[in-house]
């Protein structure tokens, strides 16, 4: 065991203090990411973007429902049958079905999105929000303190659900109680403990940092960069615009067609 004041002791200290810190970073980071920015990236490119993809597809299903209805209604023809429109219309809702539910879904995406939008903390309180809980995964994150309390691993447990949650008051409460009641020291005077300790949480970074990486290039990140260029939005607003502009033309084309065969 190394005395507790020796060069070596001290510089393992500050190396575990700074690897504490830059473990604590990456994780908020992490968090951050998946739990804050993901959804409101979604929710701004369902606003600027999912509404005029969804009047596409909604009018690409119409298209094929009209198409697919000629198309049944021409084979009872061609077999000397009366089209019987009822079981036409049936069957084609029952084909259709999936495209009808993502329509249904991407509906309440859109109203989520809204609601995302609409309940955003001032950015005032999400700082100390987010300040106070840094504080508290320093003090409770398992990875920070191995052997911690089944006690305390019920409150990191309560800290993230407050956190998630945005309840300021409940994060502020626990820090108190931490304050107040608990004292403790992390930081292991064995000096191999903390070699030990000092590989593990350079692994766990690395780990974290690659999981970082791998998220940035996924939805909805990849599409952080359109969202913030107007022009790009406008152009892609603009792409889908003409795509459903076309196939509104489609749909008047074949509506005339199924127009006069159901008249036959």
């Amino acid at each position: 065991m190394l005395p507790a004041q020796t060069p070596e002791n001290i510089e393992l200290n500050r190396e575990l203090e700074l690897l504490h810190a830059s473990f604590v970073e990456c994780f908020m980071e992490h968090k951050h990411l998946v739990e804050d920015v993901a959804p409101i990236l979604t929710a701004l490119y369902l606003e600027k973007l999912g509404r005029f993809q969804l009047t596409q597809l909604e009018r690409q299903t119409e298209l094929s429902r009209i198409k697919m209805k000629i198309a049944m209604i021409h084979a009872a023809l061609n077999r000397n049958e009366q089209p019987n429109m009822a079981a036409i219309d049936k069957e084609i809702n029952e084909r259709l079905e999936k495209f009808y539910q993502e329509i249904a879904d991407r509906s309440s995406d859109l109203e989520r999105a809204n609601g995302v939008l609409n309940s955003l903390l001032p950015e005032e309180e999400v700082k100390k929000l987010r300040e106070v809980f840094v504080v508290l995964c320093k003090r409770l994150h398992p990875d920070l303190n191995p052997g911690q309390s089944p006690e305390d691993a019920d409150l990191f447990i309560k800290v993230k659900a407050a956190y998630d949650l945005q309840q300021l008051a409940e994060l502020q409460r626990i820090l108190l109680y931490l304050d107040t009641e608990k004292s403790s020291d992390f930081i292991s005077n064995s000096g191999d403990a903390k070699r030990e300790r000092i590989d593990y949480l350079k692994k766990s970074i690395a780990s974290m940092q690659e999981k970082i990486q791998q998220l940035r290039a996924t939805f909805p990140f990849d599409m952080e960069g359109v969202l913030k260029d107007e022009q790009a939005l406008a152009e892609r607003r603009q792409a889908i615009e003409s795509a459903i502009a076309g196939i509104e033309e489609e749909i008047a084309k074949q509506s005339e067609i199924l127009q006069l065969i159901s008249n036959e």
